[in-house]
């Protein structure tokens, strides 16, 4: 209990320093080539959806739901996590780049670009999902209704067929479907949105038609996170520089004991000698 409430104390003493920092430009080629790291993480969530959709499927509605939204919020963390951290790194780079300027040197526009800027989060997400976003978007304007389709027919059906009457009764079976765009662009979509897709529940075609139709929003949702960890760099930058006046201050607490003791020590060694 009092090492938990040691803990607290010094988590609670913790308190951020805020630095100026340069603020850098929004769109740059730092920023777009970042955004293929979410593109990356986007493909990799889609994989990790397929292995886990189907364990994740189940009959009882709340634990569908709980269960997939779990595994959304663990890849959105990833996401959050990777914000988080480039958005500290891009504050450390504009404190330096402030410091120069303050000392009246330039800053090259290849080092502008490196700096922090509170929607340069926002425009790697945006360069990241933009291709998933696109075909989620052409979809939803494709997406039709879908309705009940006919089963395979048995095998030992095919022996009566060669009857006319049964024939023309079972010709509905044989008619070939076109394989569309929109077939095409579902099988992504649903890939790319497989939770969501498995919170509905695929036999049910209503709310199937309305997680097409809103395809494009539920794509942005998980890399949103992303966002959403750049906007802490610089608190928890300023939270490094809290760390470390804290560290200092507890050094020189400490030096000035030993300061202290020394001087006591020394005050103490003649009052021994005049007793002698």
């Amino acid at each position: 209990m009092q090492n938990k409430k040691n803990t607290n104390r010094k988590k609670a003493t913790l308190k951020p320093v805020y630095k100026p920092y340069l603020r850098g430009n929004v769109a740059s080629k730092v920023a777009a080539k970042r955004g293929i790291r979410i593109f990356g993480y986007t493909l990799v969530a889609t994989f990790v959806y397929l292995l886990a959709g189907s364990a994740l499927s189940f009959d009882n509605f709340l634990l569908r739901i709980l269960c997939n939204a779990v595994l959304l919020l663990a890849v959105g963390m990833v996401m959050f996590a990777e914000g988080s951290n480039q958005g500290e790194t891009d504050v450390g780079f504009a404190e330096i780049a402030q410091e120069r300027l303050d000392e009246g040197r330039k800053v090259a526009v290849s080092e502008h670009d490196l700096c922090y800027h509170p929607m340069k989060g926002l425009f790697t997400m945006v360069i990241g999902i933009l291709p998933v976003f696109i075909v989620c978007c052409v979809y939803a304007v494709l997406a039709e209704k879908q309705h009940y389709t006919l089963g395979v027919l048995p095998s030992w059906v095919s022996t009566y067929e060669s009857q006319s009457e049964i024939s023309q009764a079972l010709a509905f079976y044989h008619e070939a479907t076109p394989f569309a765009l929109a077939d095409a662009l579902r099988v992504i979509v649903r890939l790319i949105n497989f939770p969501y897709v498995t919170m509905a529940g695929v036999e049910d075609y209503n709310a199937m038609y309305i997680a097409d139709k809103i395809s494009p929003i539920l794509c942005l949702i998980v890399p949103f996170f992303y966002v959403l960890g750049y906007r802490r760099g610089p608190h928890l930058r300023a939270l490094v520089h809290g760390s470390i006046r804290m560290n200092r201050r507890k050094h020189n607490k400490r030096e000035q004991r030993a300061r202290n003791q020394r001087k006591q020590q020394m005050q103490k060694k003649p009052e021994k000698k005049e007793l002698i």
